[in-house]
């Protein structure tokens, strides 16, 4: 065994978890690293740790930001960061935007291709119902029951669309070197290999695409026997990230020790060769999922959401509720049910509260962030 290379091999795929510590510093200075900084975040974590969505304290957070000195843009970034918390994993794909000029050749070619095989599954998983079958069946089997609850970003006007995206960026590109590696199973040519990645890659990014649009909204499994609640979008995660988490390390450490104890078996002649070539489809994953994030989830996101949500009421009928903690109690609170509340962002004020609200001529005085 060349020990050397297997230390390079090594080396190579540890690259994009080392280069991304750098980047997360970089990050978080971005993000603002003053005192003012800390306490804005603060009063948006008791407002977020209230269960209340940030638009009924917009007023509030508006002005405690101008007290401490934030403009609209660093107030943008950190509630974003906080609704949408970024790890070191999504660190890790910074490196493709470097290297997009090198290995655009791969990945727009793909990106055209993917567009086609997700609108196939809008129309089936969306217009067709069918994730409303699978929704059935789950309910079926675990005996939960599905409600609405408000989002903590519900109404927010100042999300930086950039940082959510870079939130939604592992999984499809994580989907796409799991595809390469289960390609690698197959006892093909290497060009048919790259064929046959391509072909799991596109079906399996374009389902995820559409599941994870429609289930980002505000349902939610109530699982009254264990005494929780799952949003769908947790729900889906949570069946997602143990095949592209421990499912892909288990995988590169398999095909790792083929390369070295059996090269004749593979397509590489040392694992140099395929730490480079597991680098490759990695960043090349992240431009297609790129690609997927400005041609679709932007676009037909909140489209697809929206559908499936309706659909979701027209067969269920599931109550609305607002999730609040206050003084230590926590507590659901029903706001009727989801299909009859046309606007479910509008501040949380009585109709008493309105009518006595300052006009527009009077020194309005901020409400209170809640304490916990």
């Amino acid at each position: 065994m060349d020990t050397a290379a297997l230390l390079w091999s090594v080396g190579l795929l540890a690259l994009p978890l080392v280069a991304a510590v750098p980047v997360s510093s970089l990050f978080k200075s971005w993000l603002g690293s003053k005192a003012s900084h800390s306490r804005y975040r603060e009063a948006v974590r008791r407002v977020l740790n209230s269960g209340s969505t940030l638009r009924k304290y917009r007023a509030a957070l508006d002005e405690e930001a101008r007290l401490n000195q934030i403009d609209k843009d660093r107030q943008s970034r950190i509630e974003t960061a906080m609704l949408f918390p970024l790890n070191i994993v999504h660190f890790m794909f910074v490196p493709a935007a470097i290297l997009s000029p090198a290995i655009s050749f791969i990945a727009f070619p793909v990106g055209l291709i993917i567009y086609p095989v997700i609108a196939l599954f809008e129309f089936i998983l969306i217009r067709l119902k069918a994730l409303i079958f699978i929704l059935h069946t789950v309910t079926n089997i675990t005996d939960w029951q599905v409600i609405g609850v408000r989002p903590p970003y519900e109404g927010s006007s100042r999300l930086d669309p950039v940082l959510v995206s870079v939130h939604r960026l592992p999984t499809p590109v994580l989907l796409g070197l799991f595809a390469y590696l289960v390609a690698l199973y197959l006892p093909l040519e290497f060009h048919w290999i790259i064929f046959s990645t391509v072909l799991i890659y596109v079906i399996l990014a374009s389902f995820t695409s559409v599941l994870t649009a429609a289930v980002s909204g505000p349902l939610v499994f109530a699982a009254t026997a264990e005494r929780r609640m799952i949003t769908l979008e947790s729900f889906v995660q949570e069946r997602i990230q143990p095949i592209v988490g421990v499912g892909l390390i288990a995988l590169v450490i398999r095909q790792m020790f083929m390369v070295i104890r059996t090269p004749e078996f593979t397509p590489f002649d040392s694992p140099v060769q395929f730490s480079l070539s597991v680098l490759a489809v990695l960043y090349s994953a992240a431009i297609i999922g790129l690609i997927i994030e400005f041609a679709y989830n932007r676009r037909r996101g909140d489209y697809v959401g929206s559908e499936f949500v309706n659909a979701v009421i027209e067969r269920n009928d599931p109550e609305l509720y607002a999730y609040i903690r206050k003084g230590g109690e926590m507590s659901l609170i029903s706001l009727g049910r989801l299909g009859e509340i046309e606007d479910t962002i509008e501040d949380d004020l009585s109709f008493d509260e309105i009518a006595s609200a300052p006009t527009a001529m009077s020194v309005i005085n901020r409400p209170e962030i809640p304490e916990l």
